[in-house]
């Protein structure tokens, strides 16, 4: 005799039935069984768990009416709706419709709109939702990192700041929602020797089209780029006369943005390290179609992830034993270089494009040494004659012995 299959745990008052999900609850001494739109997966019998929570906690308070119900329950033909209303998921799909950014973060607001806010509130009344529900929606979810659900929260604001705009509600509740601090990874750049131990390695040890990638991190060591903005090179970018390379468009994650990541076009000066780089690839990509400067050895397309030079990287780390981090230090590295040998914050934010206020936070650390000296010789220059006595060692006056 065959055994039924077990059902997984399932929240109080929440079941399944044909495929689909219920949440039972009573009210006004009815019993209620209405099926939700969602698979039944185990993510999304949780959130049913959450939003029965959330239809039991108002029906406690004794607020719970037909409008709640037709917006937990929009697809229930039980009560008639007002079809004038204008509900989150309409307003959500029409401010993701009008984002201008790139590919790549439009997807993921997608992704954390239709995993965190769309489940409790895709069929709600705009004008309904108000801010300690928001409060206690965000508090009922175990975030990962404070950084995660910081990030969350810009589509939710973003949703509630186009209806506020658009005068469909009199406040914004979202923007009550404060930010968690995190503590954010400090640079950790490589030092000069290990920089020339792991590009020596890769130019002894990738022969053949897997030179490419030594002269991928050569060329990331000796200019800063982003790797996104160094995948999404063309041969084109590239000024040998003047020494630059045009930075306008960045390559992450499968898709190419004619932007990047801070939207602003920037020219990179290239030194003589970079430019060797750059000459020792040409003949091994200069002639692919695609006008692109990185092409995969194996597939001879461009390209498009930093999978495959992550790989060649911790290759690399481990053959001359320095201790792993992540390859975007090269552009730590890059930075820290080139102040500790006296090159202007400013310079340096134009070639990572970045704001020198954000340089001069970031990497304080290493604008010490000699202009330490400098400054306290500054302060100790107004120091007065009769300041500096007073704090010297007194010595007192010889005195004839007593016989």
């Amino acid at each position: 005799m065959d055994k039924k299959p077990l059902q997984p745990d399932l929240p109080p008052g929440v079941e399944l039935h044909r495929n689909r999900i219920r949440v039972c609850f009573y009210w006004n001494g009815e019993r209620y069984r209405e099926s939700l739109p969602l698979p039944p997966t185990p993510k999304n019998i949780q959130r049913a768990g959450r939003l029965r929570g959330e239809i039991k906690h108002l029906l406690d308070l004794g607020v719970f009416t037909t409008t709640h119900f037709n917006q937990y329950f929009p697809d229930s033909t039980r009560f008639d709706k007002d079809l004038n209303c204008i509900q989150f998921g309409q307003l959500a799909q029409e401010w993701m419709d009008n984002l201008e950014v790139s590919t790549n973060t439009k997807n993921e607001y997608r992704k954390v709109l239709n995993r965190y806010w769309m489940p409790p509130l895709a069929g709600r009344d705009i004008t309904s939702i108000r801010y300690s529900e928001l409060r206690s929606l965000v508090n009922g979810i175990d975030w990962t990192s404070p950084k995660t659900r910081n990030n969350a929260l810009i589509p939710l604001r973003g949703v509630f700041a186009l209806a506020y705009l658009d005068e469909l509600i009199d406040s914004d509740p979202s923007d009550r929602l404060q930010n968690l601090k995190h503590q954010k990874e400090p640079p950790d750049p490589f030092s000069r020797d290990e920089l020339e131990q792991i590009t020596s390695w890769m130019w002894s040890n990738f022969t053949g089209l897997d030179r490419i990638y030594a002269c991928y991190f050569e060329l990331a060591f000796w200019t800063g780029m982003r790797p996104s903005e160094m995948l999404a090179l063309n041969w084109s970018d590239i000024d040998w006369r003047s020494g630059y390379a045009r930075v306008e468009k960045a390559q992450s994650k499968g898709q190419l943005n004619n932007r990047t990541k801070v939207a602003k076009v920037r020219d990179v000066k290239l030194n003589d390290r970079a430019l060797h780089a750059l000459r020792e690839l040409k003949p091994l990509t200069f002639a692919n179609p695609s006008g692109r400067v990185f092409i995969a050895p194996q597939t001879g397309e461009p390209i498009v992830s930093d999978q495959a030079p992550g790989r060649k990287w911790r290759k690399a780390l481990r053959k001359v034993g320095i201790r792993h981090r992540k390859a975007y230090n090269t552009r730590h590295t890059f930075a820290t270089m080139y102040l500790m040998a006296g090159a202007t914050p400013a310079w340096i934010a134009n070639q990572l494009g970045n704001s020198v206020i954000m340089v001069t936070t970031v990497y304080a650390k290493w604008m010490k040494s000699d202009q330490d000296t400098a400054e306290i010789e500054k302060v100790d220059s107004t120091i007065g004659k009769r300041e500096k006595e007073r704090f010297s060692p007194q010595i007192a006056p010889k005195t004839k012995s007593v016989l």
